[in-house]
């Protein structure tokens, strides 16, 4: 785990803290523990016992239940009848199967997004691209600002493409990276300048194929970097 600071799920969701008054206590041990985990705080493998975490956060253990259940929903968390409930740990075999997952979501989403986006959604996804491409010319690899940004386009294109089950399975796919990100790997190997500009102009053809190949170039990248990197943690 890298000493910089790390980032949550709440930060780049845009969630307000502050804000917790109206939420349920289900909700609010659920967000806690899971920008704990998605920023790196409690690291895999983690026990999360029912008890020991509903007398932190002074609660029954119903809520906690509650929670805990919804992060494995999430895939952020692993359950077993016999041995509770503990953050999930990345192996070789999980990273590969949750790298064809986000191809196979984006890939869709960008083929669907190609064939039945309107001019205006289109415009929207260029200005969002150009945003993006701009904060990743002065890369800072901590800002929230620039992991929003990401989130939100991809998440935009899923949208578009006009299936929230896309768009829900896309979002949870990405607190995973996070965690990934976090935990494995801060760095970023360098991409064009006009990287996500690329992929929208790709979606703007209208062609779902199209659409689909640039996609799958676009989030394959760095992805066997990610591999090898985990491979060296687990043979240290």
């Amino acid at each position: 785990m890298s000493d910089s600071p790390s980032i949550s799920a709440g930060a780049i969701l845009g969630e307000d803290s502050q804000e917790t008054e109206f939420l349920t206590v289900t909700e609010k041990v659920y967000r806690a523990l899971r920008d704990e985990i998605t920023s790196g705080q409690l690291e895999p493998g983690t026990r999360l016992v029912r008890r020991t975490v509903s007398k932190r956060f002074s609660v029954s253990t119903i809520p906690v239940t509650e929670a805990l259940y919804r992060l494995e929903q999430d895939g952020l968390v692993d359950s077993e009848a016999k041995y509770g409930s503990r953050v999930r740990i990345w192996t070789l075999d999980a990273l590969r199967n949750e790298q064809a997952l986000r191809e196979a979501l984006e890939c869709q989403a960008a083929r669907k997004c190609a064939e039945t986006a309107t001019d205006d959604q289109l415009a929207e996804l260029a200005r969002l691209a150009a945003q993006l491409d701009e904060l990743m010319a002065n890369p800072d690899p901590r800002s929230v600002e620039g992991m929003k940004a990401h989130l939100d386009l991809h998440l935009t294109i899923a949208r578009n493409a006009g299936y929230t089950l896309i768009e829900r399975e896309l979002k949870r796919v990405w607190l995973r990276w996070l965690v990934r990100w976090n935990w494995i790997s801060a760095a970023h190997n360098p991409v064009p300048a006009d990287w996500h500009r690329q992929l929208i102009a790709a979606i703007a053809k209208r062609d779902g194929d199209t659409a689909s190949e640039v996609m799958r170039d676009h989030v394959l990248r760095n992805q066997e970097h990610d591999v090898e990197l985990l491979g060296e943690m687990q043979n240290q």
